[in-house]
């Protein structure tokens, strides 16, 4: 995923500061990528503001530091709204992508090295994890249809939803095939 392309998402549904941004990329997406630091998502917004997709307006504050919120461009909607059409970066090129998206599976490829218990006692510790992470998302659904967020955004959730599913009934199918 591409870092312009997700600050111009962010910024096209509301401006935003840019302490703002690096909160969501981070809690949001952190392990898909792209990792970043403050100096880095600067440098991008210095250089996106450059080639005009963005603007910094200083916003007045009482009491309290003024505030530099970035909102998008008509140069910049139109630069999204062409990737948001294209085709591009939809497709991934790794073979075994599954394997990139959840490590766990490359110590699962030599669990044949453990003991039975050793095995039993992972896929439980996995199993915990991944049942927390589902009622996280289940949670956030709930919460996002509460505030009327849009639909196809639910559905993104929806489909973190089943992956965790597919992953917790793949997780309890080694486990007892074990027992």
């Amino acid at each position: 995923m591409s870092l312009k392309y997700m600050i111009l998402g962010l910024v096209k549904d509301y401006p935003a500061h840019g302490y703002d941004i690096l909160k969501v990329v981070s809690r949001d997406f952190a392990d898909q990528g792209p990792e970043i630091n403050k100096g880095q998502l600067y440098t991008l917004v210095k250089k996106m503001e450059e080639d005009g997709l963005i603007i910094r307006e200083v916003f007045q504050q009482e009491n309290t530091p003024n505030r530099k919120m970035i909102k998008i461009t008509p140069k910049g909607e139109e630069d999204f709204d062409n990737w948001l059409k294209s085709d591009d970066a939809e497709y991934d090129s790794t073979r075994y992508d599954f394997f990139n998206k959840y490590s766990f599976l490359y110590k699962v490829n030599h669990f044949s090295m453990l003991s039975k218990d050793e095995i039993i006692d992972k896929i439980d510790r996995q199993l915990k994890f991944m049942e927390d992470k589902y009622n996280n998302f289940v949670h956030a659904k709930e919460s996002m249809i509460k505030k009327e967020i849009d639909r196809f955004r639910i559905h993104i959730i929806d489909y973190g939803i089943d992956i965790q599913k597919a992953k917790i009934e793949w997780l309890e199918k080694i486990k007892n095939d074990l027992l």
